[in-house]
C-alpha cells in the first residue's frame, strides 16, 4: 500500500471516530466492538488482525 493511501486511511479512521464521538458514542466501547468484529469474522486475514486492532486503538487515543 502506498504511503499516501496509508495516510488517507488513517485520516479517514480518525474522522469516523470523531464523528462517532460527536454522536455520543463511547470510543472505548466502539473500539472494543470493532476488535470483536475483527476477531470474530473469519474472512479477515489473521496476519493483520493485531495490527488493525492496534491502529484503531492508536486512532482513538489520538482523539482523546
Amino acid at each position: 500500500m502506498s504511503e499516501d493511501r496509508e495516510k488517507a486511511l488513517a485520516l479517514a479512521l480518525k474522522a469516523v471516530l470523531n464523528a462517532a464521538r460527536n454522536e455520543g458514542l463511547d470510543l472505548d466501547e466502539l473500539s472494543e466492538a470493532a476488535a470483536d468484529q475483527l476477531l470474530g469474522y473469519k474472512a479477515y486475514e489473521s496476519d493483520y488482525l493485531a495490527m488493525a486492532i492496534n491502529e484503531i486503538e492508536v486512532a482513538v487515543d489520538a482523539l482523546v
